[in-house]
């Protein structure tokens, strides 16, 4: 198998801290792409030129989080990494959590672009739901543990990306979370898929 990603995809994260979390590290290829790019090798492979991508053994072409998490977690039933229909609690943890990393990644590209094509009200509205979001997971905090799941990997993505995101600042408001995401990062898988920027 092989994954196509980004080292700077907290998306592609997600699923290389799946990855180690579930052992399958010998059984997959990391392949870096470039994305937005005509010439990118990803385009053979998956028309959308998204990462992550996969490339399963079996000659299908997965692409989405949560599609390759669940894939692979199958391939490694034993660690429990996605939540099943039986653990309402975790399966909300893990929509919540994807909501909040796609809402911040839009606040963080809508800042990309240049000032005078930046729409106000789309920062408003991403900022408004991710403090939502914060104030959420500030009240559940203590109903968060340090397992990796699916939905804690991807909280913890989310929250890494302060460094692309300084106008966040959600640490001193957010303390119990904090806490949670400092002891979290400490995991070789988090500390091992870090983004460089």
């Amino acid at each position: 198998m092989k994954l196509f990603y980004t080292v700077n995809s907290q998306y592609a994260r997600i699923v290389r801290a799946a990855i180690l979390e579930l052992n399958l590290s010998e059984r997959i290829e990391l392949q870096i792409v470039t994305v937005r790019n005509p010439n990118s090798e990803l385009l053979n492979y998956n028309p959308t030129g998204k990462v992550p991508t996969l490339a399963t053994d079996d000659g299908f072409i997965l692409s989405e989080t949560y599609i390759i998490s669940t894939y692979l977690n199958q391939l490694n039933p034993e660690i429990k990494l996605v939540a099943d229909n039986s653990d309402g609690f975790s399966r909300q943890l893990e929509g919540i959590t994807s909501a909040f990393i796609d809402g911040i990644s839009i606040w963080t590209r809508e800042l990309k672009r240049p000032h005078s094509e930046q729409s106000p009200g789309v920062i408003e509205f991403e900022r408004d739901r991710a403090l939502r979001i914060l104030d959420y997971f500030e009240k559940i905090s203590d109903k968060l543990d340090q397992t990796p799941k699916l939905a804690h990997i991807t909280l913890a993505s989310a929250l890494g990306l302060e460094i692309r995101l300084p106008d966040l600042q959600w640490r001193q408001k957010y303390p119990k979370l904090a806490n949670w995401y400092d002891e979290f990062s400490k995991l070789p898988s988090i500390q091992a898929t870090k983004p460089e920027s």
